[in-house]
């Protein structure tokens, strides 16, 4: 803003009344060199009249005045003007009543007769000096108001963004989550449509791992990533040869073995670009270690991801249940004797002992009921991946149901002449899930 385009002063008006016309001609000289609008008045009621017309910032008034007293008009003037400065010119003879009306609130400032000029000037710049600051205060209370008011539509603007903002992170997130979902699914296919890998043993060890790492009381986040870490451990055999893994693997020879091993840098190649599943990588990687250090890389025992150390021993387990390490199927307690000549060795004894002191291998956590897919209705949760019977995933655990994918199942029942095991949770776990 230019100098030109500054707003001028306001400027203030003083009243000074008194019934003598000396008296007036007197403050009109001794007020000349103040920038002020000064009004006189020579009565009360001409004072009254004049302020009705305008706006008075300070008066000042003789004490002794015919009809209307000085004290009677200030005493009007305090009550319809209550912002004005008001000032009273008294005698010596009216020092008492004149106290009195300042003590009452009526009056905020005297003058003694015969009053001094600069006296009279200070007093009058003290009360112009109240009135500016009582209009700047309400300047800023008003301004201040105003920016409350503003400050009030930002926020509220402010807060439509951030929940603008939150759905669409959510519908990201969920759309990755999707994306990761898709992944693992893929993953899994690509393993259990191979003819010489058998699906069912990898959901078996991935079951069992989840339980185990259930019951080491491990965050959801952690036992969801050892869960499919179980499902995927043998990834890396799609890059062997089939002579390499077919036979039982106390029946390979030293070399045939070594290449076995081998399967766990191959996952960690194929699962390379894929760095969400980064910790999923490491377990797989590791999976073959032992707990002592003696194993495949000599790593010590620290080194090994407790995820890695679960999935190895529900890996053996149904590896020994199923013939796969030994070439002979052992029965669940036989299983489980053999596993423990290696604890403390091969194996995590704190580990393998929730394994061997476990009588329920294989049940569910979740409370859970078996449907079929005409019996699903939308909002369901799914307890359990979903399997074809080539064991091939068709929907990961914690799926919503939706009349999509509920006609899908139905469809595909109707195919295959053959209906699901669907594993429901418990309806209030589905309540869950949505929050």
């Amino acid at each position: 803003m230019t100098a030109n385009n500054k707003e001028k002063p306001t400027k203030y008006t003083v009243l000074f009344v008194d019934d003598e016309p000396n008296i007036l001609r007197a403050i009109k000289r001794a007020l000349f060199t103040m920038d002020i609008n000064l009004l006189l008045a020579d009565g009360g009621s001409k004072a009254l009249e004049l302020m009705e017309k305008q706006p008075v910032h300070v008066i000042i008034s003789d004490m002794k005045m015919p009809q209307i007293s000085g004290a009677e008009l200030l005493e009007q003037v305090a009550k319809n003007y209550p912002e004005t400065f008001r000032v009273v010119l008294t005698g010596y003879a009216d020092i008492e009543s004149t106290i009195k009306a300042v003590n009452q609130g009526k009056i905020h400032r005297y003058l003694q007769k015969p009053w001094d000029n600069q006296e009279l000037i200070s007093v009058i710049n003290e009360g112009l000096e109240r009135v500016r600051l009582k209009e700047e205060n309400a300047r800023l209370l008003t301004l201040t108001g105003l920016q409350n008011k503003k400050l009030k539509e930002v926020n509220a603007t402010l807060e439509t963004v951030v929940q603008k903002r939150t759905r669409q992170i959510r519908i990201a997130l969920n759309r990755v989550e999707k994306y990761s979902l898709a992944l693992e699914q893929v993953l899994f296919n690509v393993i259990s449509i191979n003819p010489h890998i058998d699906g069912q043993f990898a959901i078996e060890v991935s079951r069992l791992a989840a339980k185990i790492a259930r019951m080491a009381q491990l965050e959801t986040s952690d036992i969801k990533t050892i869960k499919y870490a179980g499902l995927i451990c043998e990834i890396g055999i799609l890059g062997l040869r089939t002579q390499d893994y077919v036979e039982p693997f106390a029946k390979l020879k030293y070399q045939l073995q070594k290449d076995y091993l081998s399967q766990t840098q191959k996952a960690a190649m194929i699962l390379e670009p894929a760095q969400d599943l980064k910790q999923v990588s490491e377990i797989i990687e590791l999976q073959f270690e032992h707990f002592d250090g003696s194993g495949q890389y000599k790593k010590v025992a620290k080194e090994i991801p407790l995820g890695a150390r679960i999935v190895a021993i529900a890996r053996d387990y149904w590896r020994l249940i199923t013939g796969r390490l030994t070439g002979v199927e052992m029965r669940p307690e036989d299983a489980k004797i053999e596993m423990k000549k290696h604890r403390n060795t091969r194996y995590d004894g704190e580990v393998l002992d929730l394994l061997l002191n476990a009588d329920d291998i294989g049940s569910s956590p979740i409370l859970n009921t078996a449907l079929q897919a005409s019996q699903l209705e939308e909002g369901m949760v799914l307890a359990q991946n979903l399997y074809n019977e080539n064991h091939i995933l068709i929907l990961p655990e914690g799926h919503v149901f939706n009349q999509v994918t509920i006609d899908k199942l139905r469809l595909f029942e109707r195919k295959q002449g053959k209906p699901f095991a669907i594993e429901i949770e418990q309806e209030n776990a589905a309540e869950e899930k949505s929050e």
